[in-house]
């Protein structure tokens, strides 16, 4: 069996294309890295709501950046789009300490939101009015930022220390490949997965195709 990697930066128009250009007779089915629409865990904690804030910011800011077109409604093929972790099944995975670092983060950045009354506008000997004007702007991020900030820290964390998410999809892309007979499958994620998704697939006895990226340098830049 063959699997087709394309990398993409999640709001680029151009991996999306590149995507469609592998989308041929050749492909038997194309998996995209998306999950199911389940974020209720078994018992909810603060932590994990502030997570699932986080992460669902996240996946909004990417979909309203997004301006390219939907491959998924364009395939011929059958299409996989459940293939990464559930959010409930993810945040157990985090280690106590990992949260804990994230959160004491994060919750200053809350607090400094919340209760620093004015900021002053950096490096400028600005009125008063431009200071308030900065801060009626800032405080809001930073607020609104806290749960995003935690999210971000531990996606990136678990990306490179555990990589569990690689092996929930390539688990996944291979169970159903077998199950539905595909020779040949197009596998849609972020350039950063290209890094362990291929070697994974291959341990199990596929042949790899990776293409990266057109904005390769963002995910060098998020590896780092």
């Amino acid at each position: 069996m063959k699997a087709v990697f394309q990398g993409e930066f999640h709001i680029s128009s151009t991996d999306r294309e590149s995507l469609d250009s592998h989308l041929d007779a050749d492909a038997d089915a194309l998996f995209v890295e998306q999950r199911e629409d389940r974020v209720s865990p078994d018992n909810w904690s603060i932590g994990y709501l502030s997570f699932l804030i986080g992460a669902l910011t996240l996946y909004w800011l990417q979909a309203a950046l997004y301006e390219g077109p939907d491959i998924k409604e364009k395939a011929e093929i059958p299409v996989y789009d459940e293939i990464d972790t559930d959010l409930p099944e993810l945040y157990p995975r985090f280690p106590k300490s990992w949260i804990l670092g994230s959160g004491v983060i994060s919750g200053l950045v809350f607090a400094a939101g919340l209760f620093v009354p004015v900021y002053p506008f950096p490096f400028i000997d600005a009125p008063a009015v431009a200071s308030l004007t900065f801060t009626a702007v800032v405080k809001p991020m930073m607020v609104i930022g806290a749960p995003l900030l935690f999210s971000f820290f531990l996606i990136i964390l678990e990306e490179r220390r555990l990589g569990t998410r690689d092996q929930d999809m390539v688990e996944e892309i291979h169970r159903s490949s077998k199950e539905n007979g595909y020779d040949t499958v197009v596998v849609s994620c972020g350039d950063a997965h290209l890094d362990s998704l291929p070697n994974l697939l291959e341990e199990k006895g596929w042949e790899t195709e990776v293409n990266e990226s057109d904005h390769s340098w963002a995910a060098k830049i998020w590896r780092w």
